[in-house]
């Protein structure tokens, strides 16, 4: 196997005929080069499992500091609201610049790490992250706080991507279902924890302190990233040994499946990276129906930040601290949602896998998300007629539990239908729902309280009821009719036609080029 995104690999006679067209007329013929079976350095199959799970766990708890931060923010908002004399409209620009740079930057910056490695990425950005928590502490306007989280947003913007990578990198496609959950539960943990937390800190030390608090956090990942974190991206890693291989013995060697057939400048790559995002959202039928699903659902839970605060507080007479610690339930949702995917869904998916003779169709990875997004439209009728003064403040969070289950389902099944379905241009189509996905969660905030304000409580979460019940059509049709769109579309049914009938992770696949 040649190393992390296996699926990307292509067959080696196309590496072939690649190299010899590239080999100039009289110079010794180009060595492609691949990890040979257990070795030390690969880390799918050589790590030792310590080292392995020491590398996930560095990468989650970056996703987790990333995520904590975009939900935390808007617990500052009406200390400094007062302080700054503005309004919360113009604090919650904070949060928006910070989010959207999530979604946009990635496409930008992606080829960064794919080019030079995880190590070198998560070293400098966690480090310029630490720092710029300083200015958000010491702002003395709001526009020095919204200037600095965009700049912030920018650096955090490929820590998702790469901790995503991480997983890839460490285990191998049919392995990847467990850990990968486990990484969109980090996600799910961090975006409810936030707000508790911070709204707790505000209440009780102030506003300076929910950055302060941050910053030692950030500190502590650097670290992690700087003296324990071992280069985890196979390519990276092969790269060095071809360079010295070459030095040793005037042979060019490169990597099997990359660096032949990765041949444009980091330009150019990209230039790819932000454009191709971009068309697939818009020519790609099954990259725009599921980026509208899972774009609403991300929309709600960032709306959820302010307006079940907000809903408690009114309905119940919560304080600040309290109306935050109710928002504990997405987390709790979340692990429902992943007990369910660990034992329902990936038994689905591993049953499919034998049936199918070691490949299963993409559209199994929707099961749980076909249920999943009715418990969501079910939950938000719930909430929306049991937060009422005359009924226990428990039932609410009942169904703000339920909420939170159907998009944890939602948001893992994107990922891995997508990675499915489009393989090597994953990374393409991850892009485009996730730049809808950022950009519906950093705009839905600035109308959240004002909504239900208008609407009352009650009309505002069944407005979203209805729309989360439009959506929930999406993977079932995807389900449906998800193999004759993979056919329409030329990319889809490329990829499939490219990984045939057995795994990219079966090592007879690389079997001719030379293993070191």
């Amino acid at each position: 196997m040649s190393t992390q995104e296996i699926e990307a690999q292509p067959p080696v006679v196309e590496v072939k005929v690649d190299e010899t067209a590239a080999k100039p007329m009289g110079q010794p013929e180009a060595v492609g080069i691949a990890f040979a079976h257990n070795d030390p350095e690969n880390p799918q199959g050589g790590w030792a499992t310590g080292k392995r799970w020491r590398s996930l766990f560095i990468a989650l708890f970056v996703s987790y500091t990333s995520a904590f931060n975009a939900t935390a923010n808007g617990a500052a908002s009406g200390k400094l609201v007062k302080q700054f004399h503005t309004t919360s409209s113009i604090f919650q620009t904070s949060s928006f610049t910070y989010l959207v740079m999530l979604g946009i930057g990635p496409m930008v910056f992606a080829p960064v790490s794919e080019s030079f490695g995880r190590r070198p990425t998560l070293v400098i950005l966690t480090g310029i992250i630490a720092i710029l928590f300083i200015p958000q502490a010491l702002t003395p306007n709001i526009y020095g706080l919204i200037i600095t989280r965009l700049f912030q947003g920018t650096a955090a913007c490929i820590e998702g991507p790469v901790a995503a990578g991480v997983v890839a990198d460490l285990y191998a496609k049919v392995d990847r279902g467990g850990p990968f959950a486990l990484f969109v539960l980090t996600i799910f943990t961090a975006n409810a924890t936030g707000p508790v937390c911070a709204n707790w800190i505000v209440q009780k030390i102030g506003w300076h302190w929910l950055y302060w608090v941050q910053l030692i956090a950030a500190v502590v990942c650097f670290l992690l990233c700087l003296f324990f974190f071992d280069e985890s991206r196979g390519e990276v890693i092969l790269a060095k040994r071809a360079e010295k291989l070459t030095e040793e013995t005037g042979r060019h060697h490169y990597v099997a499946g990359v660096d032949i057939a990765l041949t444009e400048t980091i330009w150019e790559a990209t230039r790819i990276s932000v454009s191709r995002p971009i068309k697939y959202l818009f020519t790609e039928p099954i990259v725009t129906g599921i980026s509208l699903y899972i774009g609403f659902a991300w929309g709600v839970v960032f709306l959820f930040v302010g307006a079940v605060a907000h809903v408690f507080q009114k309905t119940y007479g919560f304080s600040q601290g309290q109306s935050g610690t109710v928002l504990i339930c997405g987390f709790i949702g979340a692990f429902i949602g992943f007990l369910e995917t660990i034992f329902v869904q990936e038994r689905f998916y591993s049953n499919a896998v034998k049936a199918g003779g070691g490949k299963a169709a993409p559209e199994v990875r929707l099961y749980s998300a076909s249920v999943g997004a009715w418990v969501f439209c079910i939950g938000c009728f719930g909430f929306a007629w049991t937060a009422r003064p005359w009924i226990h403040w428990i039932a609410p969070c009942i169904f703000l539990v339920i909420i939170n289950s159907g998009i944890y389902t939602m948001y893992l099944a994107t990922y891995a239908y997508l990675g499915d379905v489009y393989n090597e241009f994953s990374s393409s189509a991850q892009a485009s729902q996730g730049l809808l996905r950022n950009t519906l969660g950093a705009t839905f905030p600035f109308f959240g309280v004002i909504m239900y304000d208008k609407l009352t409580f009650p009309w505002a979460s069944t407005l979203l009821g209805f729309i989360a019940g439009f959506f929930a059509f999406v993977p079932a049709i995807l389900i449906m009719y998800g193999a004759k769109l993979r056919e329409r579309s030329k990319i889809a049914s490329t990829m499939e036609r490219n990984e045939g009938d057995i795994l990219r992770d079966d090592p007879e696949v690389m079997a001719e080029v030379v293993r070191v």
